[in-house]
């Protein structure tokens, strides 16, 4: 980024801080501040251990000195302004989620997609925080966060004195990290009758059932996502086309199996032989491989299903007939929904462990950012500032406001007057083709001729310079 541009993106952002009616955050006093400047810039040099003790204070400070980016404390301090945060005091923080584009699995190649997938992933969090946790509408704030994500703010009183290890077991709970199959369900019990014949029988005393029902008829938390889902996954399937059907079947099951299969006792050599006999003869029996090989017919079906070789077509045509019987059912469908009953079979832990993904939500540099939450001293985005990586407002958002909310065009302040722009060689894919505000614009290298606010987000981003 050189002068010129600095220059032109301080002026603009500068016009912004003076005109808009900028708002701080609940307790800012108690806050901790930090600052990164446009003269740094690409350079990124946190000036923090800021503290306001008066709105007009906070707020002179930004319009005259007009950051790039704009920070305060998750955390409470009796002297914030301290420079080290053994002398800052500690008193508490808000619990803090961030939710980033870039953490999420898959690959999603446009910057709109990207947005789209880690709302999806938020709308989820929000359920686990207001649903599961119990935290009131009016104690939790949304804000985008003016790039690739959503930060959920908690300030609930119950989270202000929570340490880092207890806040990882809340990310630890809405991500799954450690949830069992075998620890949601209390396995069925069995006991023999006598029947007045000469050998007792088994009788089924009682069923497979999600522990959380045997507190309340609905169930809670885990168990009820997981009975739920599988009601859901039931009527989904048995109404699709029958090849569709299948085909989402083998998947869920060659996933489960993925997740069970022991293959570390198996030699490298073993496992290429296996894979290369099914590669040369697809049609060859499991049993004739291990036979081949001299391994258990067990290790050669896990060796297969490691390498994607294990067809499960015929399983899968069977479990369809099954779940469509059940899913013609109430009686069935009610016992899963009220009861938390479930069948003891493959097909439901493979069901139950997709509904596992498929809920939990994704934090940190696998899932949400972990760092994030347990970091009981971080700082967070301003709500109301401006992202100088975008160009975009960071806008705080009710419940309500967040289900309409599109970044693409609510979260943009700039105007439409076109404006020049020099594209950096060499542009990278993801800068070729820019979306915003329903349309779309196409950038080549060198001279382009852009809406301001398209032309501030590339210019923040680095792919462009004022020309």
């Amino acid at each position: 980024m050189n002068f010129r541009t600095k220059q032109f993106l301080r002026k603009r952002f500068a016009d912004y801080y003076q005109n808009f009616q900028l708002t701080l955050p609940h307790d800012f006093p108690r806050r901790e501040w930090g600052f990164i400047f446009f003269d740094e810039l690409p350079e990124v040099v946190m000036r923090r251990h800021k503290a306001f003790s008066r709105e007009n204070e906070a707020l002179d400070y930004i319009r005259g000195m007009v950051p790039a980016h704009a920070y305060h404390s998750a955390a409470y301090y009796e002297f914030p302004g301290a420079s080290t945060m053994k002398e800052k005091k500690w008193q508490g923080a808000d619990l803090i989620f961030d939710l980033d584009a870039d953490h999420l699995p898959g690959k999603i190649h446009s910057y709109k997609g990207m947005l789209d997938n880690v709302k999806s992933e938020t709308s989820k969090l929000l359920d686990f925080l207001i649903g599961d946790f119990g935290f009131s509408e009016n104690n939790i704030n949304i804000v985008f966060s003016g790039g690739r994500g959503y930060h959920i703010h908690v300030h609930d009183p119950k989270v202000l004195t929570l340490e880092s290890a207890q806040r990882r077991e809340i990310v630890d709970y809405i991500s799954g990290t450690g949830l069992s199959i075998n620890y949601l369900f209390k396995p069925e019990t069995h006991g023999l009758i006598d029947t007045g014949k000469k050998f007792k029988e088994k009788e089924l005393i009682s069923p497979r059932k999600v522990r959380s029902f045997d507190d309340t008829s609905v169930g809670f938390g885990w168990g009820k996502r997981i009975s739920l889902y599988i009601i859901s996954f039931l009527k989904g399937v048995s109404t699709k086309d029958e090849v569709d059907a299948i085909n989402e079947i083998k998947k869920i099951l060659n996933n489960y199996n993925l997740n069970n299969i022991k293959t570390g006792s198996i030699s490298c050599d073993i496992a290429e032989s296996i894979v290369q006999i099914k590669n040369n003869t697809p049609k060859i029996s499991n049993k004739k491989i291990a036979e081949e090989v001299g391994i258990p017919e067990k290790k050669v079906r896990d060796i297969l299903i490691a390498n994607d070789l294990k067809d499960f077509s015929i399983e899968a045509k069977k479990k369809l007939k099954k779940i469509k019987s059940k899913a013609k059912n109430p009686k069935a469908l009610d016992m899963i929904e009220t009861r938390g009953i479930i069948d003891d079979e493959d097909l439901f832990n493979a069901i139950v462990l997709k509904a596992i993904e498929d809920n939990s939500i994704n934090l940190g540099s696998a899932h949400t950012d972990e760092p994030v939450t347990a970091d009981i001293k971080r700082l967070i985005r301003m709500p109301n500032s401006l992202h100088g990586g975008s160009g975009m407002r960071v806008v705080p958002l009710s419940l309500t406001e967040f289900k309409d909310f599109d970044p693409l065009n609510d979260a943009l302040v700039f105007s439409e007057q076109m404006i020049e722009i020099e594209a950096i060689s060499p542009l990278k894919p993801q800068f070729s083709t820019i979306e915003m505000k329903g349309k779309s614009f196409t950038v080549s290298e060198g001279k382009n001729s852009l809406p301001e606010y398209a032309a501030i987000y590339l210019m923040c981003r680095g792919a462009a310079e004022y020309a």
